[in-house]
């Protein structure tokens, strides 16, 4: 067996080599959830799975780095002492999408670039990831538009595409080869046809996107400086600095360290979410804040998302095309990245009448 070989089985018999792995590790899925959506949690049986679902609201990402980390532990006094407090349970998290493998890989990058943060790299090296392609999108999704999705050539331990009653399953670690070595019987290879179902649902999914983000395009305009300041001011205005789209987004790596005293000599260090949207996020302890506007934030974080100099330095644009800040940006239908897109790609582009003039003087 070699990583980038594909099987076909069937799926009760792949679902009880999942339910298998609970004796070694936590099993994270997708579950219903209160109001009839779909919520991540680890499972005591895979009986608790539901396949009726797309994706979840809140992205798996904070199975990696929690809402609310506990870094360590320290006394003070003539000699300080440290306690760490890594977490490095193993666990599996099964059938999350492409987008959100997509914004875990950019996570393995950014926190382990210049600085190493063990906190974090403990964690994902005992995480198994079995993701499931999409056969059907949401209609805010725009994966194809961010080499997002809705399936990856790699990123995934497994990769699942749902047959009806079997898996066609990718595989793409070592990790993902000791699991389907598990299975004594019923794991075949796939055939010629397996492989053109596949090719023929990717297809019908891709066709099914309904937003557009011309991403490309986008890049261009703030790379240039070309979109004008009036535009940012504007969505200045919009915004409701609310935070939300960077807290959903699987990429947004924005976070806080701060320490908890439990008592005069005792303490926690911690660190929790943040977003570069709340107007304290680059406040120095001078005082002075260079992004104070709400204006300058929104401009950071889609110059963070868009510009080339990210590009270049991450190897992709800061979007997996997931669609979750369309569901939760309170300023509905303008500030997510599609439509805040959209506005850019006009931004320094001739008006029509100078179109016109250039034709007739050619």
């Amino acid at each position: 067996m070699k990583v980038g070989q594909k099987y076909t089985i069937d799926k009760q018999a792949f679902l009880a080599v999942l339910d298998s792995l609970r004796k070694g590790a936590k099993l994270i899925g997708p579950t219903p959830g209160p109001d009839g959506d779909v919520v991540f949690r680890e499972v005591a049986s895979v009986a608790e799975f539901t396949f009726d679902y797309v994706n979840e609201f809140d992205p798996v990402k904070r199975f990696l780095i929690p809402h609310r980390q506990d870094l360590f532990r320290f006394t003070l006094g003539k000699r300080p002492t440290f306690e760490p407090l890594v977490d490095s349970s193993p666990q599996v998290l099964c059938g999350i999408r492409s987008c959100d493998v997509k914004g875990i890989l950019h996570w393995d990058k950014f926190f382990s670039g210049t600085y190493l943060d063990n906190y974090y790299l403990e964690k994902r090296a005992n995480t198994t990831i079995i993701s499931v392609a999409c056969n059907k999108p949401l209609d805010t999704c725009f994966c194809i538009c961010c080499d997002g999705g809705p399936w990856l050539e790699a990123g995934f331990d497994l990769q699942l595409t749902d047959f009806g009653d079997r898996y066609l399953i990718h595989v793409g670690s070592k990790k993902g080869i000791a699991i389907l070595e598990k299975i004594k019987k019923g794991l075949v290879a796939a055939t010629q046809e397996d492989l053109q179902r596949r090719k023929e649902l990717m297809a019908k999914c891709d066709s099914q996107m309904v937003p557009t983000a011309y991403v490309a395009k986008a890049i261009i305009q703030i790379t240039n400086n070309r979109v004008r300041e009036e535009l940012w001011e504007e969505m200045g205005f919009e915004c409701f600095s609310c935070g939300g789209c960077t807290h959903v987004c699987p990429v947004c790596t924005c976070y806080d360290v701060a320490d908890y005293m439990e008592s005069p000599t005792c303490g926690v260090r911690l660190r929790c979410w943040d977003s570069c949207q709340y107007s304290g996020f680059t406040r120095e302890a001078s005082g002075h804040n260079p992004r104070e506007k709400t204006k300058e934030r929104i401009k950071r974080r889609f110059y963070h998302k868009l510009s080339y100099a990210y590009v270049k330095l991450d190897g992709h644009q800061g979007c997996v095309g997931c669609g979750r800040c369309i569901t939760v940006c309170e300023a509905i239908g303008l500030l997510d990245l599609p439509a805040v897109v959209k506005r850019l790609r006009r931004e320094g582009q001739p008006e029509p009448e100078q179109l016109g003039a250039q034709r007739h003087s050619s």
